[in-house]
């Protein structure tokens, strides 16, 4: 049944990618030219109702194509199941791309709780209602694929409603505006620049994005190819989609709303020429995002089993389990990798991340390709993901050097992983290895909790006795 919904979810991601990725970036960038310009002809409500007019017709327009082409992209795919499900989630492009209009104001605005409780909203709907769904699916004795429908259409509904949310939070957008602002503007010029900005953003974000389709593409077909039967290739799909990369997401979904956070005042110093404080407030987002995601891809490593069988059973945990570990390799690169692209994107540098992006995605469908049709099997999405996201790591860094920005990032990253993997490995091996207590997930949690512990000492450790002696070179206020 994952595999039905996975499917269907993965395209609708894409489109989601497609349409909403852009928007806030571009809505931040568009409001900050126009407030930091003297010579600015339009009010920030003027810049969101264009906005709002813009993505009404190419969200509907998304929506209307995805519900007309389903039948092709389920049989390009080769799962037929997913037919229904598709339809089910297609409308949420048209709201998910107006909500990313009035995300990007508030944003903008430094609003963060109205953002973050619409997301809540969002989520907690898509998770209620689709779960009460399928479960009356269920009991009503409904195919699979059905259920599957019926467990997605919660996020439809958790959009419209998050969508509505938003208006609310938006209403006061006139009393913002600013006062020195001439009351005429030209409207092809607004949603001129909003889609000069959205488009190349929306196209960096969707090849960011582009690995999960990738994978829906070439998983299935190369294993089918392989010897094994439609269905099985589904259910293994099934796993790794739902077992091993949702555990990935997690950190990256958490850190990415912190650069996005900061984008307005990356893209103020940059427009200003202020290079001293892009840096710094670079360098803090950054900092930020390596220190945690560093213990966080650990974590996966050596407790890859366990986490998954908290949540799912003995069986599937198996087999996710090495996903998992060969996918937490990749945890800090493609958090970094979002860092120094929001940099660029706040720079104007927006196509050079397309490029890295771009080129990642070649290396991808390369990888993979080879791999999962050789004895590597499912082993191969994740391994070609990992080799996707360093190689478009190296570039956009490469890229962000270029503007003056020094990012220190390959020594920052491989400072704290050594301190990591220290923390790490010798509760791992004394403590969970040796089975200490009696119980597998007792020894994991008290292994976890002294790990994190050993890690934060270790930092501090660090920060007095090196960082004081230049030695690290990490910027002290950010640390």
């Amino acid at each position: 049944g994952m595999g039905y919904f996975n499917t269907a979810y993965t395209v609708y991601g894409f489109f989601y990618i497609l349409c909403t990725a852009g928007v806030p970036k571009s809505m931040m960038l568009v409001l900050s030219k126009h407030r930091v310009s003297k010579e600015a002809d339009a009010t920030d409500g003027d810049v969101v109702r264009q906005g709002v007019r813009l993505f009404f017709k190419i969200g509907l327009l998304s929506s209307l194509l995805n519900i007309i082409c389903a039948p092709l992209i389920v049989g390009f795919i080769g799962n037929p199941g997913a037919y229904l499900s598709m339809l089910a989630v297609a409308p949420s492009i048209l709201f998910v791309s107006l909500s990313g209009v009035l995300r990007g104001y508030l944003n903008s605005t430094e609003r963060l709780t109205g953002i973050a409780v619409s997301q809540l909203i969002e989520g907690g709907v898509k998770l209620v209602l689709g779960l009460s769904l399928s479960a009356i699916g269920v009991r009503l004795g409904a195919p699979i694929y059905a259920i599957s429908a019926l467990a997605i259409t919660g996020i439809t509904v958790g959009s419209i409603i998050s969508f509505i949310y938003l208006i609310v939070k938006s209403k006061n957008v006139n009393r913002d505006d600013n006062k020195g602002q001439k009351p005429l503007f030209n409207k092809r010029n607004i949603v001129r620049e909003i889609l000069k900005n959205s488009l190349p953003i929306a196209i960096s974000a969707s090849l960011l994005n582009l690995s999960s389709t990738l994978d829906l593409t070439i998983i299935i077909r190369r294993l089918v190819a392989s010897g094994m039967s439609e269905s099985y290739a589904n259910s293994i799909y099934g796993n790794y989609t739902t077992l091993a990369v949702p555990m990935f997401t997690l950190v990256t979904s958490v850190l990415a709303p912190i650069s996005t956070s900061f984008m307005p005042r990356l893209s103020e110093s940059s427009l200003k020429g202020d290079k001293k404080k892009f840096s710094e407030t670079f360098g803090q987002i950054f900092l930020i995002t390596v220190l945690i995601s560093v213990p966080a891809s650990l974590a996966m490593f050596f407790y890859s089993f366990d986490l998954l069988d908290v949540l799912f059973s003995v069986q599937s945990s198996a087999l996710g389990a090495e996903l998992l570990i060969c996918l937490s390799l990749g945890v800090c690169m493609l958090s970094m990798l979002t860092v120094v692209n929001t940099a660029l994107e706040s720079k104007g540098r927006i196509f050079s991340t397309v490029i890295s992006l771009l080129v990642g995605a070649a290396v991808k469908i390369i990888v993979s390709y080879a791999l999962i049709g050789s004895s590597y099997g499912i082993l191969g999405a994740p391994i070609g993901s990992v080799f996707s996201y360093f190689i478009s790591l190296i570039i956009s860094i490469f890229a962000l050097e270029l503007t003056g920005v020094k990012t220190r990032a390959f020594r920052t990253c491989i400072s704290l992983y050594l301190i990591g993997t220290l923390a790490f490995y010798f509760p791992y091996e004394f403590i969970y290895r040796r089975g200490f207590f009696a119980s597998s997930f007792s020894s994991m949690l008290i292994s976890l909790a002294l790990s994190f512990a050993l890690y934060v000492t270790l930092l501090i450790i660090v920060y007095v006795f090196l960082l004081r002696k230049s030695v690290l070179k990490i910027n002290k206020k950010a640390y």
